[in-house]
């Protein structure tokens, strides 16, 4: 599957967070505890939906142990605190999709941490598409952000690819 090793996604999650904290954003490494795979990157911001109302969506990026590659969680609530069902998830981040392709893009499965569901972008194809560049980034984590990020809403500041020592 893909070649990135825990120690490695953990040594480029820390880099991530230093890149975030010098451009003042509010990411995390959350640390459930020693064990591994048990620390993730969380972020949190409001989006408005089709409606014009806030939603709260809190991101995690996950290592995959079965795929070897960072894995994208998320979960949107309404101002109420409830929580968007699957339609209004797919309505909301991937209104253009093809219904009978959503399945395999953007799906309800258990936090692989957290141990309770959240929305998350299948990983199947990432150690594909981090590969498919001529030299390949020496932050994983930050190429994996950028890359599926936009496509739920999440979207990095250009100044993240400024960062030489880290892209």
């Amino acid at each position: 599957m893909g070649d990135l090793s825990w120690k490695d996604f953990l040594s480029q999650a820390k880099q991530f967070l230093e890149i975030s904290q010098q451009l003042g954003e509010s990411w995390m490494l959350v640390e459930k505890d020693s064990d591994e795979p048990n620390t993730f990157l969380k972020f949190s911001q409001k989006i408005k939906d089709n409606s014009g109302e806030f939603v709260n969506v809190e991101y995690h990026v996950v290592y995959s142990i079965s795929y070897q590659v960072p894995m994208m969680f998320f979960q949107a609530h309404r101002s109420d605190g409830s929580l968007l069902d699957l339609e209004a998830t797919w309505k909301l981040f991937m209104p253009e999709t093809k219904a009978n392709d959503l399945y395999q893009i953007l799906t309800q499965m258990d936090h692989p941490v957290l141990f309770r569901p959240f929305m998350a972008l299948h990983p199947c194809r990432t150690a594909e598409v981090l590969k498919q560049f001529e030299q390949p980034s020496s932050n994983q984590v930050l190429t994996f952000i950028s890359l599926y990020g936009p496509h739920i809403k999440l979207n990095l500041q250009n100044a993240y690819g400024l960062s030489k020592d880290y892209t």
